[in-house]
């Protein structure tokens, strides 16, 4: 931008403002200064006086400019005429000595008040040139530092001088490299954009500047980055440039390359594609602005054009409803409405759609709403495809598998499909019977997860010859994982795919246990009796029909005419004929007080549509007995939920009954025999605390006569004087024994209750407790040296005051068993795991021989005949009573000679196991 310097307005010579009244204000002090300094040194200026009022007339231009100089040279000219030349005197006006030296003066000052005034004026041109470049100097600064676009200063050469943040961060490079001259036009312009550069450079160095064009430069990655340029010449050397990065403009061009290039596509995969989609715009009405031809024909309107519908009138203009077929969804409902109002994405949601012509489809839905970039809906895209076939299919499938199951659960035999990676991927509810576990937990796991390991090596064999594609009968005997030993009759049947490949076998296994049972005991008895080779075969026929049958009662029929259809197994059984049993025949061979029962129990199943289980007891035609069987009913059902066909097994488990009651006969009896044994140990419990109060009583009357006159005896000796020595010491025997007897009463008393004291759990805390009752012993044995290591001990739970007497007499020990170590050490401690929290307390005393360790937590047992160590052998029978009442465990373990240690174990309860 050019800026021009105006001058200031024309402004009369003598106008007055504050700062011009001052510049004369020193124009006229300048001539008074002048004359005073004349007249004092006038004998020596008499030939020039005007000398020093140049001098003040030039001050005053100076200062002031024209005005003040010119009233300088005024006021100088009066004051010269008057106070020397005195011009206004008649006879001196025409002396021409006196006026030309006064006309020099006076043209004089005027010029140099002119000169002034031109220079002041010059000066003022300046100053409002130079406030101006640097205007404009602040503004390219401003420009430059703003990085909106990039500002290079380059020389003719090619080397970059300058540039700013914009330029380098454009190209990747650093401040550093700029300094270090890294950066030269002809390194950064491509080949193939040279001969433009050059053109521009020539023009440029013709006109002064050139018309911005396009290039690329090269940035230090070596990637290159469109621009737009322009230079302008400055001085003979320097170019500015301006670039400016066109990354962006190219990029939105690109951009809408490629959005005509998707727009085709998307108009391709509506025409094409093998699904219904419907794309809906932006609010307020979210307006269908594509349909697939699929989604046109699979709504039944092929020759309509949807599209400019809002999606409100689009949605509705078919019927929709849930997958029952009856519930009709409304508007807010609907899966397109709900992404585009509510920004919900639909995934594979199923309903039903109903078609102008009444036909209707099973239709999966996948709806995403479409969002900006401020996350504001613009739109939504609907994809959804007829699964009616699909779904037919399944249904038929799964009414398949539902029969499939139930046939296979009534089974008496182990089924199951296992595929090539060896996982169960099928089985029945014999294997949950067997094994123990879910149909759930066994699928997908593999054989030897299931079978064990010793099971398996046994099968493998087997299984990798179905795998290779044969199909395998044996018989073996299996070791499963629970500890049992079957023989088993497995046959394995591979299954192959379209290619050919085994993906898989069917295993049918029938637990033949019994049966080899009953063939090695037949094997034996013909050893035995040497019977001949009929007899044999004859067995062998026996035991062929015994595997090829049964063993359980199969059945079908319907709510409608009874029993339909029965196995073998209970023709045998019962003696009756298909004829006889059908309807509900079969009711004659019910033991007559099971009649009643059985018949309540299948007709609430019926009429509740539910699975039933009962025992019952069948006459068996052989030889007339009732035997008690388990009765299970299973309905079958349609696709529609209705059952047309129920399935039922009857198992016999007259034997299991059997054991049963001979079971709950032995268990009334121990029940009557515990009964009478606790009776027992309740009386000998009153017997034992009667005892104990009689030792209490009858064992304290006499100590404490003992006591009383022992002490009787003693004042009497201290009064009189007449015992001597040793019967002094036989009365102090006397009694001290008499006192631990006392002490012995007391904790044998202790130690009788703590059997059955109630017990009371809190939260304790184990280092206050061992606080407490360091400070009690303290007091106790004053004078004694004991160094104390007390741990940082947990909170636990249990009863506080059993708990204090534990502490009380291990801690209690350590001080007594240390009394001969100076000093005596004590440390209390604790160590924990997963399960308990272990305490224990240490001494340096004199230990004990770990070959007794078994007697020390037993009653008046005391592993230190010392008379330094006093005490009565119940107080760690009642620390390990005490312990073990909280399910805990109390050791020691120990040296002679080097301390001991006793630990000792509190389990950790939970708040809910303590309370």
């Amino acid at each position: 931008m050019t800026h021009e310097v105006r001058a200031s307005k024309p402004k009369k010579i003598f106008a007055c403002s504050r700062e011009q009244l001052l510049h004369y204000g020193i124009a006229l002090l300048s001539v008074v200064l002048a004359l005073g300094a004349t007249l004092l040194l006038n004998s020596y200026l008499t030939p020039t006086p005007a000398a020093l009022f140049y001098v003040a007339v030039m001050v005053s231009a100076w200062y002031g400019g024209l005005g003040p100089g010119l009233v300088a040279t005024v006021s100088a000219t009066l004051a010269i005429n008057y106070f020397f030349f005195k011009l206004f005197n008649p006879h001196n006006i025409t002396n021409l000595s006196r006026l030309i030296p006064l006309v020099v003066f006076i043209l004089a000052a005027v010029l140099i008040s002119c000169l002034n005034e031109s220079r002041r004026t010059a000066q003022q041109k300046a100053e409002a040139s130079l406030k101006s470049l640097r205007e404009s100097e602040a503004r390219f600064g401003r420009l430059t530092e703003s990085n909106i676009i990039g500002v290079i200063v380059a020389d003719l050469n090619g080397l970059i001088i300058e540039a700013n943040d914009a330029f380098l961060q454009m190209l990747n490079y650093t401040r550093e490299d700029l300094r270090s001259g890294r950066i030269r036009w002809g390194e950064i312009t491509p080949p193939e954009y040279i001969e433009v550069s050059e053109q521009a450079i020539e023009k440029l160095r013709i006109t002064g500047s050139c018309k911005p064009f396009e290039q690329e430069y090269i940035c230090k990655d070596g990637s290159q980055v469109p621009v737009l340029i322009g230079f302008v010449k400055q001085g003979d050397r320097t170019i500015i440039g301006f670039v400016l990065d066109l990354s962006q403009r190219q990029a939105a061009l690109r951009d809408r390359k490629q959005a005509e290039v998707s727009q085709s596509i998307l108009q391709m995969l509506l025409e094409h594609v093998p699904e219904g989609i419907t794309i809906a715009g932006g609010p307020p009405d979210f307006r269908i602005i594509a349909n697939s031809k699929l989604a046109q024909e699979l709504l039944g309107r092929p020759g309509e054009s949807l599209v400019g519908m809002t999606s409100g009138d689009y949605v509705q203009s078919y019927g929709v409803f849930l997958a029952d077929g009856v519930t009709r969804l409304n508007l807010k409902q609907l899966p397109l409405y709900r992404a585009t109002r509510y920004g919900e994405t639909i995934r594979d949601e199923e309903c039903i759609i109903e078609r102008p012509d009444g036909t209707r489809i099973t239709a999966s839905a996948n709806v995403v709403p479409v969002r900006d970039s401020q996350g504001e809906i613009i739109g939504a895209i609907n994809c959804w495809r007829d699964i009616t076939n699909r779904k037919q299919m399944e249904e038929a499938l799964r009414q398949r598998e539902t029969e499939l199951r139930l046939i296979t659960d009534t089974l008496p035999v182990l089924i199951s499909f296992v595929d090539s990676e060896q996982r169960y991927r099928f089985n029945n509810r014999a294997y949950q019977e067997w094994f123990g576990y879910s149909p759930t937990e066994i699928y997908g796991k593999h054989l030897w997860e299931i079978l064990g390991e010793s099971a398996y090596q046994v099968v493998r064999p087997y299984v990798e010859q179905v795998l290779a594609g044969e199909q395998v009968t044996f018989e073996s005997q299996v070791p499963y994982q629970d500890g049992g030993t079957r023989y088993i009759h497995a046959v394995y049947v591979p299954q192959f795919n379209q290619e050919g490949t085994v993906e898989g076998y069917a295993a049918l296994i029938t637990n033949i246990s019994e049966q080899q049972a009953a063939l090695r005991e037949q094997q034996a008895a013909l050893r035995q009796r040497n019977q001949a080779e009929a007899a044999l075969r004859d067995s062998e026929e026996q035991y062929r029909i015994l595997t090829e049958v049964s063993p359980q009662a199969i059945w079908m029929g319907d709510s409608h005419n009874g029993i339909t259809y029965c196995n073998q197994y209970w023709f045998d059984y019962s003696g009756l004929t298909m004829e006889q049993t059908a309807g509900y025949g079969w009711i004659d061979i019910i033991h007559p007080d099971d009649r009643d029962h059985i018949f309540k129990t299948s007709m609430e199943a019926v009429a509740n549509a539910t699975n039933y289980e009962t025992e019952i007891r069948f006459r068996r035609v052989s030889d007339g007995s009732y035997r008690w069987h388990i009765v299970r009913g299973l309905p079958f059902r349609d696709a529609a939920g209705q059952i047309i066909k129920w399935v039922g097994i009857a198992s016999d488990i007259h034997d299991r009954k059997v054991v049963e009651a001979a079971l709950q006969q032995l268990n009334e009896m121990l029940e009557q025999r515990i009964q009478e044994r606790t009776a027992q140990l309740e009386a000998a419990n009153k017997e034992l605390e009667s005892f104990s109060y009689s030792v209490s009583h009858d064992l304290r009357s006499p100590l404490r006569h003992i006591a009383g006159f022992i002490e009787l005896l003693q004042k009497r000796h201290s009064s009189t004087s007449t015992l001597d020595e040793v019967s002094q010491r036989y009365l102090k025997i006397i009694a001290e024994t008499s006192k631990q007897a006392g002490i012995l009463i007391d904790e044998l008393l202790t130690f009788s209750r703590m059997g059955r004291t109630e017990m009371r759990y809190i939260n304790i805390n184990m280092e206050q407790l061992v606080e407490e009752i360091k400070r009690d012993l303290q007091i106790q044995i004053p004078g004694h040296t004991i160094n104390w290591h007390i741990e940082s001990l947990p909170e636990v739970q249990g009863d506080p005051s059993m708990l204090r007497l534990v502490l009380r007499n291990l801690i209690d020990n350590a001080v007594k068993y240390s009394q001969t170590r100076n000093p005596t050490e004590i440390t209390v401690g604790s160590t924990d795991n997963e399960n308990e929290v272990v305490f224990f307390v240490q001494d340096n005393g004199v230990g004990f021989n770990m070959q007794y360790v078994h007697k020390l937590f037993g009653v008046f047992q005391r592993l230190h005949s010392d008379p330094k160590f006093e005490g009565t052998g119940v107080g760690l029978a009642n620390v390990q009573r005490i312990i073990h009442r909280h399910n805990g465990r109390v050791w020691a373990e120990s040296v002679v000679d080097s301390g001991a240690t006793f630990y000792f174990s509190l389990p950790k309860l939970s708040k809910k196991e303590g309370e």
